[in-house]
């Protein structure tokens, strides 16, 4: 009986060992997601296809994390990991859907993992242009 219980828990550990392993195998290549979009609507996903096809290198250094458009107006979440582009990570974002009838895009930038929480909001309108506000918690 200790031979059949040895028996069936090396059989168990192996099953178990072949499905992790199967996994591994079959898990998406981190290399390849864009950081921060995992999850991200198929707006923010094209905001960030877009931007990257239409830039120099590959990194720009910022990515979508959200975005909805609903009427007229679109909102914009940012993840950068330098606030100080956030005027120029916002022309990237409304020149491609400018367009498209917006009267209103606001885009939020935001530096990911910072202590503090500092926002800079950048509000587009086809008579004001671009304002950028920045917002701090204290």
């Amino acid at each position: 009986m200790t031979f059949g219980r040895l028996l069936g828990f090396g059989v168990a550990s192996l099953a178990v060992l072949s499905v992790l392993s199967l996994a591994m195998l079959l898990r998406p290549d981190p290399q390849l997601q864009t950081p921060g979009a995992t999850g991200a609507s198929t707006l923010a996903r094209t905001l960030n296809k877009t931007a990257r096809d239409r830039a120099d290198t590959p990194d720009i250094g910022w990515v979508v994390t959200k975005a909805t458009s609903a009427q007229s107006m679109m909102v914009v979440e940012v993840d950068a990991e330098r606030l100080d582009d956030a005027g120029g990570i916002a022309i990237q974002i409304v020149e491609p859907v400018r367009s498209r009838g917006y009267d209103e895009i606001l885009v939020y930038v935001r530096q990911p993992g910072s202590r503090t929480r500092t926002v800079r909001r950048i509000q587009w309108t086809p008579g004001g242009g671009y304002v950028e506000s920045t917002y701090a918690d204290r």
